[in-house]
């Protein structure tokens, strides 16, 4: 375990990925309400995002180049927004990985000597595979990181990811794919 953290400062404590974790947009790909009521622009309001975070112990930090091994060992690429990205076989993005740190980005040629507080892994729903299919591969994922970067699983506001939450959360993705399937049945 030694080996996989480094000691660092206290950096700024991670905020919470998203003020309103019910639904979230990127403000880049958001419609204007005002703009277009059509079925493609309520469904595109309809957009949710999935996340967990996976943190280095306080006050280590995840060493830079195990974090791009356990990416690679995890079939991530690096892609747009300048983040990570595990993809389906039509090359969508199931998964992705940003970096705590503001603006959460990478880059990959000075990884190796940086040093991390943690990640956060998230699916943008609907995507190219079912809710529940993109939560159970983002929590496989997400324990596969703490294991081996020897991390803390937790929620998308930094809290201890309890069974509790995650039974929670499966449920939420049940209700989405099916309030999907009978979107898609008009």
């Amino acid at each position: 375990l030694g080996q996989r953290l480094v000691a660092t400062e206290p950096e700024i404590q991670p905020q919470p990925m998203f003020a309103d974790d019910r639904e979230h947009v990127p403000e880049a790909d958001a419609p204007d309400p005002r703009e277009d009521d059509t079925e493609t622009a309520v469904v595109a309001r309809a957009q949710r995002i999935v996340a967990i975070r996976v943190t280095a112990p306080s006050p280590s930090r995840f060493e830079g180049s195990l974090l791009q091994e356990a990416l690679a060992a995890e079939g991530f690429e690096f892609g747009r927004y300048q983040v990570f990205h595990r993809l389906d076989k039509t090359g969508r993005p199931v998964i992705s990985l940003a970096s705590l740190r503001e603006p959460g980005t990478f880059d990959p040629a000075t990884m190796a000597g940086a040093a991390y507080a943690g990640v956060a892994l998230f699916s943008v729903l609907p995507g190219p595979v079912p809710a529940q299919q993109a939560f159970e591969e983002l929590l496989a994922v997400g324990r596969s990181f703490a294991g081996r970067l020897g991390g803390n699983l937790q929620d998308d506001r930094g809290a201890p990811l309890s069974v509790h939450r995650v039974a929670q959360l499966r449920e939420e993705m049940m209700n989405l794919d099916r309030a999907q399937s009978g979107q898609s049945g008009r």
